[in-house]
């Protein structure tokens, strides 16, 4: 097996080799953990998508799709309270039609919401 130096080696050139791939679709991609046995090991890679004009690629697809949902660009990241908790506002699940607002939590778990609900917070 690999020493720690050439695992170290081998994440910087895998990096490196999946650059373009990455550039094609308009994202980076970090190799992470590497988990080895004797005679494998399994190597860890976190995908995600670049900034689109100075923007995060989050805010651009939540700006997209907004309007369907009866909410404004603005509010993006938007705070609302609900039950003594704090959610901010972060997306949506277009092909789930009962629960297609996404809500953070303060927590870091995002929960899906009815539209109804969160136009109600939004207004109060």
């Amino acid at each position: 097996m690999l020493t720690k130096k050439e695992f170290e080696m081998f994440r910087k050139e895998t990096e490196e080799a999946l650059k373009s791939i990455a550039e094609k679709y308009g994202a980076t991609i970090k190799a992470g953990k590497i988990k080895y046995t004797n005679n494998s090991f399994n190597l860890d890679l976190q995908v995600v998508k670049k900034d689109i004009g100075g923007k995060s690629f989050e805010q651009v697809e939540f700006e997209k799709y907004c309007v369907f949902y009866g909410i404004r660009p603005e509010d993006y990241n938007r705070e609302v309270t609900y039950n003594g908790k704090i959610y901010n506002l972060v997306g949506f699940k277009p092909n789930s039609s009962k629960y297609p607002i996404l809500l953070k939590c303060e927590d870091g778990k995002t929960y899906k919401w009815g539209t109804d609900l969160i136009k109600l917070l939004l207004v109060g």
